[in-house]
Protein backbone atom coordinates (compact mmCIF):
# COMPACT_ATOMS: atom_id res chain seq x y z
CA UNK A 1 0.00 0.00 0.00
CA UNK A 2 1.38 3.53 -0.77
CA UNK A 3 2.67 5.82 1.81
CA UNK A 4 0.87 8.70 0.41
CA UNK A 5 -1.93 9.15 -1.86
CA UNK A 6 -2.45 12.71 -3.77
CA UNK A 7 -5.87 13.67 -5.55
CA UNK A 8 -7.28 16.16 -7.49
CA UNK A 9 -10.98 16.88 -8.38
CA UNK A 10 -12.71 19.24 -10.84
CA UNK A 11 -15.81 20.25 -9.01
CA UNK A 12 -17.96 23.62 -8.47
CA UNK A 13 -15.50 25.72 -10.55
CA UNK A 14 -12.45 24.57 -8.80
CA UNK A 15 -9.81 22.51 -8.99
CA UNK A 16 -9.32 21.00 -5.45
CA UNK A 17 -6.82 18.89 -4.42
CA UNK A 18 -5.47 16.85 -1.22
CA UNK A 19 -2.71 14.73 -0.03
CA UNK A 20 -3.35 12.25 2.57
CA UNK A 21 -0.05 10.44 4.26
CA UNK A 22 0.61 7.35 6.51
CA UNK A 23 0.76 8.67 9.88
CA UNK A 24 1.34 5.62 12.99
CA UNK A 25 -0.60 3.31 10.59
CA UNK A 26 -3.36 5.87 9.75
CA UNK A 27 -3.79 8.11 6.63
CA UNK A 28 -4.24 11.88 7.34
CA UNK A 29 -4.62 14.69 5.39
CA UNK A 30 -0.84 16.46 5.15
CA UNK A 31 -1.86 19.18 2.27
CA UNK A 32 -4.74 20.78 0.75
CA UNK A 33 -5.35 23.64 -1.51
CA UNK A 34 -7.94 25.07 -4.36
CA UNK A 35 -7.25 26.55 -7.60
CA UNK A 36 -9.89 28.61 -9.55
CA UNK A 37 -10.76 26.84 -13.37
CA UNK A 38 -13.03 29.48 -14.73
CA UNK A 39 -12.20 33.22 -15.73
CA UNK A 40 -13.10 35.50 -12.55
CA UNK A 41 -14.17 38.36 -14.78
CA UNK A 42 -15.83 38.08 -17.86
CA UNK A 43 -15.44 40.15 -21.22
CA UNK A 44 -17.08 43.49 -20.42
CA UNK A 45 -19.44 44.12 -23.24
CA UNK A 46 -19.63 46.79 -25.09
CA UNK A 47 -21.92 50.18 -24.23
CA UNK A 48 -24.65 50.82 -26.12
CA UNK A 49 -24.62 53.18 -29.11
CA UNK A 50 -20.78 52.03 -29.11
CA UNK A 51 -19.89 50.11 -32.11
CA UNK A 52 -16.60 50.72 -34.09
CA UNK A 53 -15.58 49.56 -37.09
CA UNK A 54 -12.52 47.21 -35.44
CA UNK A 55 -15.41 45.09 -33.78
CA UNK A 56 -17.53 45.14 -36.38
CA UNK A 57 -14.90 43.57 -38.76
CA UNK A 58 -13.92 40.90 -35.54
CA UNK A 59 -17.61 39.70 -35.27
CA UNK A 60 -16.84 36.34 -37.56
CA UNK A 61 -13.53 35.68 -36.10
CA UNK A 62 -14.49 35.55 -32.53
CA UNK A 63 -15.02 32.09 -32.49
CA UNK A 64 -11.20 31.87 -34.21
CA UNK A 65 -9.82 33.91 -31.33
CA UNK A 66 -10.88 31.92 -28.83
CA UNK A 67 -9.59 28.92 -30.27
CA UNK A 68 -5.99 30.71 -31.00
CA UNK A 69 -5.83 31.06 -27.03
CA UNK A 70 -2.58 28.93 -25.68
CA UNK A 71 -3.97 25.79 -24.08
CA UNK A 72 -1.27 26.43 -21.42
CA UNK A 73 -3.11 29.99 -20.53
CA UNK A 74 -6.53 28.39 -20.12
CA UNK A 75 -7.90 28.39 -16.57
CA UNK A 76 -8.16 24.52 -16.24
CA UNK A 77 -4.25 24.12 -16.89
CA UNK A 78 -3.08 26.71 -15.61
CA UNK A 79 -4.87 25.20 -12.43
CA UNK A 80 -3.64 21.72 -12.44
CA UNK A 81 0.45 23.30 -13.80
CA UNK A 82 -0.18 25.31 -10.20
CA UNK A 83 -1.25 21.84 -8.36
CA UNK A 84 1.68 20.26 -9.66
CA UNK A 85 4.14 23.25 -8.25
CA UNK A 86 2.40 22.68 -5.13
CA UNK A 87 2.52 19.27 -4.56
CA UNK A 88 5.93 19.05 -6.21
CA UNK A 89 4.46 15.72 -8.37
CA UNK A 90 3.37 15.28 -11.58
CA UNK A 91 1.10 12.86 -11.91
CA UNK A 92 -2.11 12.41 -9.74
CA UNK A 93 -5.08 10.65 -9.53
CA UNK A 94 -8.35 12.77 -10.54
CA UNK A 95 -11.90 12.51 -9.48
CA UNK A 96 -14.51 14.26 -11.69
CA UNK A 97 -18.16 15.23 -11.54
CA UNK A 98 -20.88 13.35 -12.43
CA UNK A 99 -22.25 16.11 -15.18
CA UNK A 100 -19.02 14.90 -16.82
CA UNK A 101 -19.49 10.52 -16.86
CA UNK A 102 -21.71 7.97 -18.76
CA UNK A 103 -22.95 6.58 -15.40
CA UNK A 104 -25.83 3.86 -14.42
CA UNK A 105 -26.28 1.28 -11.87
CA UNK A 106 -27.43 -1.79 -13.06
CA UNK A 107 -28.26 -5.58 -11.71
CA UNK A 108 -25.96 -8.03 -12.89
CA UNK A 109 -25.86 -12.16 -12.25
CA UNK A 110 -23.28 -13.57 -10.09
CA UNK A 111 -21.83 -15.07 -13.08
CA UNK A 112 -21.18 -11.83 -14.55
CA UNK A 113 -17.84 -11.15 -12.02
CA UNK A 114 -15.54 -13.20 -14.56
CA UNK A 115 -16.39 -10.66 -17.21
CA UNK A 116 -17.72 -7.68 -15.93
CA UNK A 117 -15.75 -4.97 -18.15
CA UNK A 118 -18.11 -6.36 -20.77
CA UNK A 119 -21.13 -6.64 -18.80
CA UNK A 120 -20.72 -2.87 -18.44
CA UNK A 121 -19.60 -1.98 -21.74
CA UNK A 122 -23.23 -3.58 -22.80
CA UNK A 123 -25.21 -1.58 -19.63
CA UNK A 124 -23.37 1.69 -21.31
CA UNK A 125 -24.34 1.04 -25.00
CA UNK A 126 -27.50 1.38 -23.97
CA UNK A 127 -27.85 4.96 -22.31
CA UNK A 128 -24.62 5.98 -24.38
CA UNK A 129 -25.62 9.04 -26.74
CA UNK A 130 -22.41 8.35 -29.07
CA UNK A 131 -23.26 5.33 -30.34
CA UNK A 132 -20.20 4.89 -32.66
CA UNK A 133 -17.66 6.26 -29.86
CA UNK A 134 -15.46 3.80 -28.30
CA UNK A 135 -15.50 3.59 -24.81
CA UNK A 136 -13.19 2.16 -21.48
CA UNK A 137 -15.90 1.40 -19.20
CA UNK A 138 -15.05 1.20 -15.41
CA UNK A 139 -17.48 -1.05 -12.68
CA UNK A 140 -17.24 -1.59 -9.02
CA UNK A 141 -19.37 -4.22 -6.98
CA UNK A 142 -21.84 -1.67 -4.50
CA UNK A 143 -23.67 -4.62 -3.26
CA UNK A 144 -24.10 -8.30 -3.46
CA UNK A 145 -27.09 -10.98 -3.04
CA UNK A 146 -27.36 -14.68 -3.15
CA UNK A 147 -28.79 -13.79 -6.83
CA UNK A 148 -26.91 -11.21 -8.42
CA UNK A 149 -24.73 -8.09 -7.93
CA UNK A 150 -25.45 -4.19 -8.04
CA UNK A 151 -22.63 -2.58 -9.94
CA UNK A 152 -21.68 1.02 -10.58
CA UNK A 153 -20.86 1.42 -14.12
CA UNK A 154 -19.36 4.06 -15.81
CA UNK A 155 -17.10 5.77 -19.05
CA UNK A 156 -15.82 8.68 -19.38
CA UNK A 157 -16.87 10.01 -22.97
CA UNK A 158 -14.37 11.49 -25.80
CA UNK A 159 -15.51 15.36 -25.53
CA UNK A 160 -14.87 15.49 -22.07
CA UNK A 161 -11.64 12.91 -21.94
CA UNK A 162 -10.10 15.45 -24.75
CA UNK A 163 -11.13 18.99 -22.93
CA UNK A 164 -9.30 17.72 -19.64
CA UNK A 165 -6.24 15.53 -21.82
CA UNK A 166 -5.75 18.80 -23.18
CA UNK A 167 -5.30 20.98 -20.17
CA UNK A 168 -3.52 17.75 -18.78
CA UNK A 169 -0.67 17.37 -22.01
CA UNK A 170 -0.23 21.55 -21.37
CA UNK A 171 0.14 21.52 -17.63
CA UNK A 172 2.49 18.24 -18.34
CA UNK A 173 0.74 16.30 -15.59
CA UNK A 174 -0.53 12.83 -15.50
CA UNK A 175 -3.60 10.83 -14.39
CA UNK A 176 -3.17 7.40 -12.59
CA UNK A 177 -6.51 7.21 -11.41
CA UNK A 178 -10.00 8.39 -12.33
CA UNK A 179 -12.86 8.29 -10.18
CA UNK A 180 -16.40 10.38 -9.19
CA UNK A 181 -16.34 13.17 -6.74
CA UNK A 182 -19.93 12.18 -5.53
CA UNK A 183 -18.98 9.04 -4.54
CA UNK A 184 -16.20 10.63 -2.27
CA UNK A 185 -18.78 13.20 -1.08
CA UNK A 186 -21.08 10.11 -0.23
CA UNK A 187 -17.83 8.07 1.88
CA UNK A 188 -17.02 11.29 3.48
CA UNK A 189 -20.27 12.08 4.65
CA UNK A 190 -22.29 9.25 5.19
CA UNK A 191 -21.21 9.23 9.33
CA UNK A 192 -23.94 12.20 8.92
CA UNK A 193 -25.81 10.91 6.61
CA UNK A 194 -26.68 8.07 8.73
CA UNK A 195 -28.13 10.01 11.77
CA UNK A 196 -31.09 9.36 10.37
CA UNK A 197 -32.43 5.86 10.17
CA UNK A 198 -34.46 5.10 6.49
CA UNK A 199 -34.14 2.44 4.25
CA UNK A 200 -33.92 4.71 1.12
CA UNK A 201 -32.95 7.94 1.37
CA UNK A 202 -31.96 10.72 -1.07
CA UNK A 203 -29.11 12.36 -1.36
CA UNK A 204 -28.95 15.64 -3.38
CA UNK A 205 -25.26 17.41 -3.64
CA UNK A 206 -25.17 21.26 -4.39
CA UNK A 207 -21.64 22.49 -5.39
CA UNK A 208 -21.45 26.08 -6.88
CA UNK A 209 -24.39 25.97 -9.67
CA UNK A 210 -24.46 22.24 -9.90
CA UNK A 211 -26.71 19.38 -8.37
CA UNK A 212 -25.60 16.08 -8.18
CA UNK A 213 -28.46 12.85 -7.19
CA UNK A 214 -27.66 9.91 -5.18
CA UNK A 215 -30.29 7.25 -4.51
CA UNK A 216 -29.22 5.21 -1.71
CA UNK A 217 -30.66 1.94 -0.82
CA UNK A 218 -29.67 0.07 2.15
CA UNK A 219 -26.43 1.49 2.34
CA UNK A 220 -25.61 1.34 -1.75
CA UNK A 221 -26.22 3.83 -3.87
CA UNK A 222 -28.95 2.65 -6.77
CA UNK A 223 -28.59 5.98 -8.38
CA UNK A 224 -26.39 8.08 -9.20
CA UNK A 225 -26.74 10.94 -11.75
CA UNK A 226 -25.41 14.36 -12.67
CA UNK A 227 -28.34 16.83 -12.86
CA UNK A 228 -26.09 19.80 -13.76
CA UNK A 229 -27.68 23.45 -13.12
CA UNK A 230 -31.45 24.40 -12.48
CA UNK A 231 -33.42 27.57 -13.31
CA UNK A 232 -35.74 27.13 -11.09
CA UNK A 233 -36.71 24.80 -8.19
CA UNK A 234 -39.14 23.64 -10.08
CA UNK A 235 -36.76 22.17 -12.77
CA UNK A 236 -34.88 20.60 -9.86
CA UNK A 237 -37.79 18.88 -8.97
CA UNK A 238 -38.39 17.75 -12.31
CA UNK A 239 -35.40 15.96 -12.31
CA UNK A 240 -35.40 14.39 -9.34
CA UNK A 241 -38.57 12.78 -10.37
CA UNK A 242 -37.69 11.70 -13.54
CA UNK A 243 -34.55 10.22 -11.55
CA UNK A 244 -36.27 8.29 -9.04
CA UNK A 245 -38.57 6.75 -11.78
CA UNK A 246 -35.49 5.61 -13.66
CA UNK A 247 -34.09 3.69 -10.78
CA UNK A 248 -33.79 0.10 -9.61
CA UNK A 249 -36.89 -0.86 -7.24
CA UNK A 250 -39.43 2.11 -9.12
CA UNK A 251 -40.70 4.27 -7.00
CA UNK A 252 -40.26 3.70 -3.50
CA UNK A 253 -41.49 5.24 -0.37
CA UNK A 254 -38.06 8.24 0.56
CA UNK A 255 -37.19 7.75 4.56
CA UNK A 256 -34.75 10.77 4.47
CA UNK A 257 -33.94 14.09 1.71
CA UNK A 258 -30.80 14.90 2.50
CA UNK A 259 -29.47 17.94 1.19
CA UNK A 260 -25.75 18.80 1.14
CA UNK A 261 -24.50 22.11 -0.04
CA UNK A 262 -21.99 24.64 1.33
CA UNK A 263 -24.08 27.88 0.04
CA UNK A 264 -27.73 28.25 1.70
CA UNK A 265 -30.22 26.58 -0.15
CA UNK A 266 -33.44 28.28 -1.41
CA UNK A 267 -36.16 28.13 1.35
CA UNK A 268 -38.95 27.49 -2.20
CA UNK A 269 -36.35 24.59 -3.48
CA UNK A 270 -36.71 23.24 0.12
CA UNK A 271 -40.10 23.23 0.42
CA UNK A 272 -40.79 21.20 -3.41
CA UNK A 273 -38.19 18.61 -2.24
CA UNK A 274 -40.85 18.20 0.72
CA UNK A 275 -43.10 16.41 -1.41
CA UNK A 276 -40.60 13.08 -2.03
CA UNK A 277 -39.86 13.01 1.91
CA UNK A 278 -38.21 14.64 5.17
CA UNK A 279 -36.20 17.36 4.18
CA UNK A 280 -33.01 18.15 6.37
CA UNK A 281 -29.94 20.08 5.01
CA UNK A 282 -26.38 19.37 6.01
CA UNK A 283 -24.22 22.26 5.87
CA UNK A 284 -20.87 21.35 4.01
CA UNK A 285 -17.78 23.13 6.00
CA UNK A 286 -14.76 21.75 4.08
CA UNK A 287 -15.07 22.23 0.31
CA UNK A 288 -12.45 19.34 -0.36
CA UNK A 289 -14.15 16.59 1.67
CA UNK A 290 -15.28 15.03 -1.46
CA UNK A 291 -12.13 14.76 -2.88
CA UNK A 292 -10.32 13.09 0.25
CA UNK A 293 -13.25 11.36 0.14
CA UNK A 294 -11.57 9.49 -3.13
CA UNK A 295 -8.26 9.38 -1.56
CA UNK A 296 -9.38 7.24 0.81
CA UNK A 297 -11.50 5.30 -1.64
CA UNK A 298 -8.04 4.49 -3.55
CA UNK A 299 -6.49 3.50 -0.42
CA UNK A 300 -9.02 1.18 0.40
CA UNK A 301 -8.74 -0.51 -2.70
CA UNK A 302 -11.68 0.65 -4.88
CA UNK A 303 -11.99 -0.55 -8.24
CA UNK A 304 -13.64 2.95 -9.96
CA UNK A 305 -11.29 3.77 -12.55
CA UNK A 306 -12.41 5.52 -15.91
CA UNK A 307 -9.31 6.46 -17.07
CA UNK A 308 -9.32 6.88 -21.14
CA UNK A 309 -6.65 4.68 -23.17
CA UNK A 310 -5.13 7.70 -23.97
CA UNK A 311 -4.29 9.26 -20.56
CA UNK A 312 -2.78 6.08 -19.67
CA UNK A 313 -0.77 5.73 -22.91
CA UNK A 314 0.60 9.41 -22.28
CA UNK A 315 1.68 8.22 -18.73
CA UNK A 316 3.57 5.44 -19.90
CA UNK A 317 5.05 7.54 -22.49
CA UNK A 318 6.43 9.82 -20.04
CA UNK A 319 7.51 7.28 -17.96
CA UNK A 320 8.89 5.50 -20.15
CA UNK A 321 11.00 9.07 -21.32
CA UNK A 322 11.90 9.34 -17.73
CA UNK A 323 13.39 6.22 -17.61
CA UNK A 324 15.33 6.36 -20.91
CA UNK A 325 16.68 9.78 -19.40
CA UNK A 326 18.08 8.04 -16.46
CA UNK A 327 19.19 5.36 -18.54
CA UNK A 328 20.97 7.66 -20.91
CA UNK A 329 22.59 9.99 -18.02
CA UNK A 330 23.48 6.52 -16.68
CA UNK A 331 25.01 5.24 -19.83
CA UNK A 332 26.76 8.74 -20.31
CA UNK A 333 28.16 8.87 -17.11
CA UNK A 334 29.63 5.54 -17.35
CA UNK A 335 31.09 6.13 -20.59
CA UNK A 336 32.74 9.06 -19.15
CA UNK A 337 33.72 6.85 -16.56
CA UNK A 338 35.34 4.20 -19.26
CA UNK A 339 36.87 7.11 -21.14
CA UNK A 340 38.42 8.59 -18.54
CA UNK A 341 40.23 4.81 -16.92
CA UNK A 342 41.12 4.22 -20.84
CA UNK A 343 42.52 7.75 -21.62
CA UNK A 344 43.91 9.10 -18.25
CA UNK A 345 45.26 5.24 -17.13
CA UNK A 346 48.51 6.39 -18.41
CA UNK A 347 48.82 9.50 -16.37
CA UNK A 348 47.36 7.72 -13.23
CA UNK A 349 49.85 4.95 -13.75
CA UNK A 350 52.59 7.59 -13.84
CA UNK A 351 51.28 9.20 -11.49
CA UNK A 352 51.28 6.07 -8.91
CA UNK A 353 54.62 4.98 -10.47
CA UNK A 354 56.03 8.84 -9.28
CA UNK A 355 54.45 8.71 -5.84
CA UNK A 356 56.45 5.23 -5.04
CA UNK A 357 59.08 6.39 -6.10
CA UNK A 358 59.20 9.18 -3.87
CA UNK A 359 57.74 7.22 -1.30
CA UNK A 360 61.06 4.59 -1.57
CA UNK A 361 63.17 7.38 -1.48
CA UNK A 362 61.94 9.02 1.92
CA UNK A 363 61.90 5.18 3.22
CA UNK A 364 65.70 5.04 1.89
CA UNK A 365 66.68 8.21 3.51
CA UNK A 366 64.55 7.95 6.55
CA UNK A 367 67.14 4.30 6.88
CA UNK A 368 70.22 5.85 5.94
CA UNK A 369 68.99 8.68 8.68
CA UNK A 370 68.64 6.14 11.14
CA UNK A 371 71.98 4.49 10.51
CA UNK A 372 73.50 7.50 10.81
CA UNK A 373 72.21 8.66 13.75
CA UNK A 374 72.75 5.32 15.09
CA UNK A 375 76.78 5.43 14.26
CA UNK A 376 76.61 9.26 15.60
CA UNK A 377 75.23 8.29 19.33
CA UNK A 378 77.90 4.69 19.20
CA UNK A 379 80.64 7.34 18.58
CA UNK A 380 79.30 9.72 20.79
CA UNK A 381 79.21 6.97 23.78
CA UNK A 382 82.65 6.09 22.88
CA UNK A 383 84.19 9.49 22.76
CA UNK A 384 82.31 9.84 26.72
CA UNK A 385 83.57 6.68 27.76
CA UNK A 386 87.41 7.62 26.03
CA UNK A 387 87.57 11.05 27.90
CA UNK A 388 90.31 10.33 30.56
CA UNK A 389 89.91 14.12 31.43
CA UNK A 390 87.32 13.61 34.07
CA UNK A 391 88.39 9.89 35.28
CA UNK A 392 89.00 9.19 39.02
CA UNK A 393 92.48 9.43 38.66
CA UNK A 394 92.21 13.32 37.17
CA UNK A 395 89.98 13.99 40.41
CA UNK A 396 92.34 12.25 42.40
CA UNK A 397 95.33 14.73 40.81
CA UNK A 398 93.21 17.83 40.97
CA UNK A 399 92.34 17.21 44.84
CA UNK A 400 95.88 16.76 45.38
CA UNK A 401 97.11 19.50 43.34
CA UNK A 402 95.21 21.60 45.41
CA UNK A 403 96.30 20.67 48.49
CA UNK A 404 98.29 23.05 50.60
CA UNK A 405 102.41 22.67 50.86
CA UNK A 406 101.80 21.56 54.87
CA UNK A 407 103.32 17.89 55.06
CA UNK A 408 100.25 17.89 58.03
CA UNK A 409 97.43 18.09 55.69
CA UNK A 410 96.36 14.84 55.46
CA UNK A 411 93.29 12.91 52.96
CA UNK A 412 92.31 10.06 54.82
CA UNK A 413 89.27 9.22 52.12
CA UNK A 414 88.25 9.80 48.79
CA UNK A 415 85.14 8.50 46.87
CA UNK A 416 84.90 9.39 43.05
CA UNK A 417 80.73 8.66 41.32
CA UNK A 418 81.06 8.94 37.63
CA UNK A 419 78.42 12.20 36.64
CA UNK A 420 77.62 12.55 40.20
CA UNK A 421 80.22 13.62 42.43
CA UNK A 422 83.19 12.99 44.38
CA UNK A 423 83.86 13.69 48.36
CA UNK A 424 86.97 14.15 50.02
CA UNK A 425 87.87 13.44 53.50
CA UNK A 426 91.45 14.30 55.70
CA UNK A 427 92.57 16.83 58.17
CA UNK A 428 94.38 20.17 58.26
CA UNK A 429 97.10 21.96 60.53
CA UNK A 430 94.11 25.18 60.25
CA UNK A 431 91.34 26.36 58.60
CA UNK A 432 92.84 27.99 55.66
CA UNK A 433 94.47 24.97 54.29
CA UNK A 434 91.55 23.04 53.74
CA UNK A 435 89.93 26.22 52.77
CA UNK A 436 92.56 26.20 49.67
CA UNK A 437 90.85 23.28 48.66
CA UNK A 438 87.22 23.96 48.65
CA UNK A 439 88.22 27.48 46.68
CA UNK A 440 90.45 25.49 44.26
CA UNK A 441 87.68 23.10 43.55
CA UNK A 442 85.15 25.77 43.30
CA UNK A 443 87.12 27.47 40.58
CA UNK A 444 88.39 24.54 38.85
CA UNK A 445 87.52 24.69 35.03
CA UNK A 446 86.51 21.58 32.77
CA UNK A 447 89.42 19.68 31.61
CA UNK A 448 90.65 20.11 27.97
CA UNK A 449 90.45 16.92 26.15
CA UNK A 450 94.02 17.58 24.91
CA UNK A 451 95.37 17.89 28.48
CA UNK A 452 96.50 21.54 27.94
CA UNK A 453 95.77 24.26 29.88
CA UNK A 454 95.40 27.25 27.54
CA UNK A 455 92.21 28.84 27.89
CA UNK A 456 91.20 27.67 30.94
CA UNK A 457 89.02 30.92 31.42
CA UNK A 458 86.85 30.29 28.53
CA UNK A 459 85.85 26.83 29.73
CA UNK A 460 83.34 26.77 31.79
CA UNK A 461 83.37 25.31 35.75
CA UNK A 462 83.68 21.21 36.61
CA UNK A 463 81.73 21.07 39.64
CA UNK A 464 78.32 22.17 39.98
CA UNK A 465 78.02 22.76 43.60
CA UNK A 466 81.23 22.57 46.11
CA UNK A 467 80.05 21.82 49.95
CA UNK A 468 82.78 22.72 52.82
CA UNK A 469 82.14 20.60 55.96
CA UNK A 470 84.37 21.65 58.70
CA UNK A 471 84.63 19.62 62.12
CA UNK A 472 86.43 20.54 65.90
CA UNK A 473 90.10 20.99 66.60
CA UNK A 474 90.80 17.62 67.86
CA UNK A 475 93.99 16.05 70.53
CA UNK A 476 96.59 16.56 68.36
CA UNK A 477 95.50 20.13 67.32
CA UNK A 478 94.02 19.48 63.52
CA UNK A 479 90.96 20.29 62.05
CA UNK A 480 88.46 17.37 60.50
CA UNK A 481 86.67 18.71 57.09
CA UNK A 482 85.27 16.95 54.47
CA UNK A 483 84.26 18.29 50.89
CA UNK A 484 81.71 17.34 48.40
CA UNK A 485 81.64 18.35 44.83
CA UNK A 486 78.70 17.75 42.35
CA UNK A 487 78.89 17.62 38.87
CA UNK A 488 76.88 19.24 36.61
CA UNK A 489 73.15 17.49 36.12
CA UNK A 490 74.12 17.44 31.89
CA UNK A 491 76.59 14.54 33.05
CA UNK A 492 74.78 10.81 31.54
CA UNK A 493 78.11 9.22 32.67
CA UNK A 494 77.32 5.67 34.13
CA UNK A 495 78.39 5.84 38.02
CA UNK A 496 81.01 4.27 39.68
CA UNK A 497 83.33 5.08 42.16
CA UNK A 498 87.14 4.50 44.16
CA UNK A 499 88.99 5.06 46.74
Amino acid sequence: MAKEVTVLGIEGGYLHGVRLEERNGAYECAAAESWPIEDEQPAAEPEAGETSEASAQTDDAGEDSADAVAEEDKPLARAFKAAAEFFEQREFALTLPLSKLLVKCVRMPLEARDDMLGAATQALDEISPFPDEELAPAAEVLSETDSDLRVLVSALPAAAAEEIGAALDAAKVHVTHTDATALGWLRSLWPRLCEVEAQRRLVLLRFGEEWELAVVDGGAPVQLRGIGKVSSAAQLCREVTLSLLACDGGAQEIGDVAVCSMQPVDDEALKRLAVFGPVRTVVVDNAVSGVEGCARRIIEGGTFDVTPADWVESRTESRFRRSMKMFLFAAIGLWALVMGVFFGYEAVYNHMRDSQKSLCKEKQHAREYKEVLDMTNRVALIDRYEDRSKCALEMLKLVSDSLSDDETMVIEYFKFRRGEDISVRGKAPDRESWRQLDEALRAAPVPSPNGSDEDDEDRPLLFAEVKPTEGSQNRDGLFPFTVTAKFPAAEDDSAGGGK
